[in-house]
């Protein structure tokens, strides 16, 4: 099995229905692992010369950039040098310009519509500093809709290489496509591992081995009892960035007409000092996931020295002391009566993140679905788009 999936709460007494499956996986944001068409087009000369750089550049926000952070993090033997510029920073984007030998460096540049604000003017700035290197046009790879948008004009206009970004895939949901597959490939990894993951998971939606009807009711089951906080209790460096990939996901997908889940991520075993107090002595408004990579490890406590106070700690793996930590933090948080469960699974590989992934676009959508909202849209974020261009209008 992929991950043990243990509820640790006695909350889900009454399954939901779930009548929906058959409409969600003929959704084009699921579908996409079963086909392999899109990455023929990454046989392109231009596109292997340009991923023959040693730095690159990676221009996007949100949805753009937080699935490539994700894959980027598990990869252990990458020998290229990748910068995720996903905020609009001004200080931090001109460092890190100033310090690129742009000779050795490429850019990728994702937006969906094309017309996405940070990353046109992240964009226009790389182009400003990195005109005069050899083979400019070479530099760059764009990865946007097929339509006239800015950002493709500026592709054409400048003979940039561009790839199609899927206009029926929203941009949480595009981890599967080129969006998160051009990451891959530049960190020394499998795109259709990754894929294979993900269909596996699919392919046996709506029965119980991947539990994704059990997560997505002890979601909603707190929701409906007012537990809108979700907490992600990340016990593996390498899922700090898929902690912060959820949380857009769960935001974005679930707040609407005045519902939401509010997606709150915590790291272990740091936070347990940080954010632990709130959690069991303030507001009970959370429920809690734990997400823990179990690691074998060869370090071990062996020191000589080891005060007296810390003997029970001789021998022990460093391993072990973590598990104990997360094991520890969850039986806590049960005693003080919190709905907790924990997501245990081997040491990631590409095919197991690409499973997670599905799993978890699967479970956001079956809980947007049981709360009445539509998953796939946001549209309570336009209007801060158009006050911003109204301010910038103004001079």
């Amino acid at each position: 099995m992929l991950y043990n999936h243990i509820v640790l709460t006695d909350l889900i007494k009454r399954r939901s229905r779930f009548d929906f499956f058959k409409e969600l996986t003929q959704l084009d944001c699921f579908n996409i692992v079963k086909h392999s068409e899109d990455l023929s087009a990454l046989d392109d000369s231009r596109f292997k010369k340009w991923c023959g750089l040693k730095n690159f550049i990676i221009f996007g926000t949100g949805g753009s950039s937080l699935g490539g952070q994700v894959i980027h993090s598990i990869s252990n033997s990458c020998d290229k040098n990748l910068k995720f510029v996903s905020n609009l920073d001004p200080s931090s984007l001109e460092n890190l310009l100033q310090e690129m030998n742009f000779e050795k460096t490429g850019f990728l540049v994702i937006s969906k519509s094309g017309e996405t604000l940070e990353t046109i003017c992240q964009l226009l700035i790389a182009m400003d500093f990195a005109r005069h290197s050899h083979d400019f046009k070479d530099r760059f790879v764009i990865v946007t809709e097929d339509k006239d948008s800015t950002l493709r004009q500026i592709a054409n206009q400048n003979k940039f290489l561009c790839f199609d970004y899927p206009n029926t895939i929203g941009g949480r949901y595009s981890v599967f496509s080129l969006v998160g597959m051009i990451p891959a490939i530049l960190c020394g990894l499998d795109p259709r591992a990754i894929r294979t993951g993900g269909r596996r998971v699919l392919d046996n939606f709506g029965n119980s081995i991947y539990k994704i009807q059990e997560g997505a009711d002890f979601v909603f089951k707190n929701f409906e009892k007012g537990v809108c906080n979700h907490v992600s209790f990340i016990y593996s460096e390498k899922l700090v960035n898929f902690g912060y990939w959820l949380a857009q996901l769960y935001a974005e997908s679930s707040g609407k007409d005045g519902k939401g889940i509010t997606p709150l991520t915590a790291i272990g075993s740091v936070d347990q000092h940080s954010q632990l107090q709130l959690y069991i002595d303030g507001p009970r408004d959370k429920c809690f996931t734990f997400f823990y990579e179990k690691q074998e490890g060869t370090l071990a406590i062996k020191n000589e020295n080891l005060p007296i106070k810390f003997e029970y700690l001789r021998n022990k793996k460093i391993s072990e002391v973590f598990g104990s930590q997360c094991e520890a933090t969850q039986k806590v948080l049960l005693e003080n009566g919190f709905n907790v469960r924990r997501i245990e699974f081997p040491q990631i590989s590409t095919d197991n993140l690409g499973a997670l992934f599905m799993h978890f676009m699967l479970e956001v959508a079956c809980v947007c679905k049981l709360m009445e909202v539509n998953p796939f849209d946001q549209p309570a974020v336009e209007r801060g788009k158009i006050i911003t261009k109204e301010l910038l209008s103004q001079g």
